[in-house]
Order: structure tokens, then sequence, then C-alpha cells
């Protein structure tokens, strides 16, 4: 057997280590990670209570604390965003609420009150 260059032997060492990892499971590649279990009701989605509502105009904002993460998102509406039922939610009761990201800023689509406080 002729000597191997520092290249190939590096990326046999990878190689071998990668392998004995995948056969390991999950004590070396956890099936659930940090960021896999930070997820919300869907893509696109958070359900959460209301704790601050700034509406004037049609216009403004509604913050929602996650029942999932637990994490505020600041979302804001306008004119075209649907309300179900047709009112504006008030604080402490639970809605889900469907957004785009606008460059950053949240932007409600839909917002269904789902319990009045």
């Amino acid at each position: 057997m002729g000597k191997m260059s520092t290249k190939t032997a590096i990326l046999v060492t990878v190689t071998i280590l990668f392998l004995a990892g995948m056969g390991m499971g999950s004590t070396f590649f956890p099936a659930k990670l940090a960021w896999a279990t930070d997820k919300e009701i869907g893509p696109n989605q958070v359900q959460g209570k209301v704790t601050e509502i700034y509406t004037r105009f049609r216009k403004g904002r509604i913050v929602v604390k996650s029942d999932q993460t637990g994490k505020p998102y600041t979302f804001y509406v306008g004119v075209k965003t649907i309300y179900v039922p047709h009112r504006y939610p008030t604080i402490g009761e639970t809605i889900k609420v469907s957004y785009i990201n606008d460059r950053g800023f949240l932007k409600a689509t839909r917002v269904e009150i789902i319990l009045s406080s």
C-alpha cells in the first residue's frame, strides 16, 4: 500500500467519523433539534393570547403571546385584514393569526377569534 496524500487522509477520516456517527443514531445526531421544537401551529400561523392592541382608522398592530412557544409577536393590521367574526379582538382573547412576512414586518392577513375572555 502506498502513501496517501494529506487531503485523502483527511477525507477518509471525516468519512469514517460521519459513518460512525450515523451508526450511533440519536445519541450522536439528536432527532429533535432546538429549532425543530420551536414550532407554531403552521407555516405563517400563530395562535395565542392578545396582550396589546392598538388600532386607529382601520390600521394598527396586535401583539400576541404564542401558546406554543411563549414568544410575543407583533402583527400589523390594515384595511385588507380579515376578522372572523367581524370585529377586533380584545386583550386576553385567544386568536389565530395568519400572516405574511413583508420585509421583516409581520402583516396579518386573517385574524380568527377562538375564545373570548
